[in-house]
């Protein structure tokens, strides 16, 4: 089984901020948090479906199972190791859409979470504040 892709996570978070940049609101919809999310988890699947059709299976290499002395006996209830051919297919599509949907998801809520209008409104007040006190002391200093 190969790795779980997150290119294309990527690549869909790479353009929603990137729309929400051009459109100079720093406000976060629900809709576009969950649809980017499920756009992303989406295509990551496909993606890893066909990756998973491209790629073969690869075995681990196994032992022979021939002792150098005596007789071998395998334990019971054993099942024999296959490697990573032994994953499935539908889990590493339905990883590969949960890794996407929660990158996405995680990201976008973080940053809709830490750019919200009030935080940005006090900051904007602290900033015309101080602005204010280094004039005040800039004129006291000069006099």
């Amino acid at each position: 089984m190969p790795q779980i892709p997150i290119i294309l996570p990527m690549i869909v978070l790479g353009l929603v901020v990137g729309s929400i940049v051009k459109s100079k609101s720093s406000k976060i919809s629900k809709k576009k948090l969950s649809s980017a999310s499920l756009v992303a988890g989406l295509s990551n699947s496909i993606h890893a479906y066909l990756l998973y059709l491209l790629t073969p299976a690869q075995v681990a290499p196994r032992g022979t199972g021939v002792p150098t002395t005596g007789t071998f006996t395998p334990p019971t209830g054993a099942l024999p190791l296959e490697g990573i051919a032994s994953t499935s297919e539908a889990s590493f599509v339905g990883a590969s859409f949960l890794a996407a949907f929660f990158v996405v998801f995680l990201v976008l809520g973080i940053a809709a979470l830490y750019a919200r209008p009030g935080k940005g409104e006090e900051f904007q007040e602290a900033l015309e504040a101080t602005s204010e006190t280094s004039e005040e002391e800039a004129a006291f200093v000069s006099s």
